[in-house]
């Protein structure tokens, strides 16, 4: 019997084992389900009841590895495209009883930004760029993802310990889950820190095909919420702002027809009446 797969057996269970400290863990059966995640895991908080009770949280789902080299994931590429919950790699250090977390929350960004590539890599890096999130040509030759270190968990760290890494990975399932839902609704703006200042607007082969559409949408909302104004409180009614939306609808008009232009048709008329 080979001694690597039971290396890779026992880094599984010392990860599962970190993991389960701060969340409720699933593990699709090893020899029929080769989903592309080794867990599938639910944060909990601790709710300081009496007894105390647990509530979940965020979700995820995450590989463990035994090294932080740069993975080749191409059979995971349409696992990956239809994952609707945030993805990390747990990269198990067994000497130092520890597993390190690195996340792949810009997943959604390569696939809007190149479509479906032929060829894909998750690289573990020890920082974050802001900036500069994946590399590649096009779909063809292959993209590479930078997985960005995120914490480290130790199987002699206290409760106290893990809940600052459990608030920080918490945040970014939440983050992450809303960029996922951007995708799906082919809207390529994803946000890229806990702040909310900082934004990756994608345009791509994915993200051309619907922004004309987009901006309709978001242009009907605008009318929308103006006839609330004028309805509910019109002292804050700015007809000004009315007017610039107006002109720009009216210019939409005459130069473009977006299919989405349809709901400012319906809702444009309403509003002018009022005003």
């Amino acid at each position: 019997m080979l001694y690597r797969p039971r290396v890779g057996w026992e880094g599984e269970r010392l990860a599962h084992y970190l993991l389960s400290r701060f969340s409720f863990v699933a593990q699709p059966t090893t020899i029929a389900d080769d989903v592309g995640s080794d867990f599938y895991c639910t944060i909990f908080d601790i709710i300081n009841s009496e007894p105390p009770t647990v509530e979940p949280r965020a979700s995820f789902a995450i590989q463990v590895k035994s090294n932080a080299d740069k993975i080749l994931a191409d059979n995971k590429v349409q696992y990956f495209l239809h994952l609707e919950i945030p993805f990390f790699i747990g990269v198990v250090d067994q000497a130092a009883g520890e597993l390190n977390i690195y996340s792949a929350e810009r997943l959604p960004m390569v696939f809007a930004h190149y479509g479906i590539p032929k060829k894909l890599w998750l690289n573990p890096v020890a920082v974050d760029d802001p900036i500069k999130h994946y590399h590649g040509e096009n779909a063809a030759t292959g993209v590479t993802l930078d997985c960005y270190y995120v914490c480290t968990f130790n199987v002699s760290e206290g409760r106290d310990a893990l809940r600052s890494k459990v608030t920080l990975i918490n945040n970014i399932c939440r983050r992450a889950t809303s960029n996922i839902g951007s995708r799906r609704a082919e809207e390529h703006i994803y946000q890229l820190d806990a702040g909310g200042k900082l934004f990756s607007i994608v345009a791509g082969c994915g993200s051309v095909q619907f922004f004309r559409d987009n901006l309709c949408k978001r242009l009907a909302e605008a009318f929308h919420n103006l006839k609330w104004i004028l309805e509910h409180d019109p002292d804050k009614f700015n007809v000004k702002e009315f007017e610039i939306y107006e002109a720009f609808y009216l210019a939409l008009k005459r130069t473009v027809q977006p299919p989405m232009i349809s709901l400012v048709d319906d809702i444009y008329p309403k509003v002018k009446d009022l005003v």
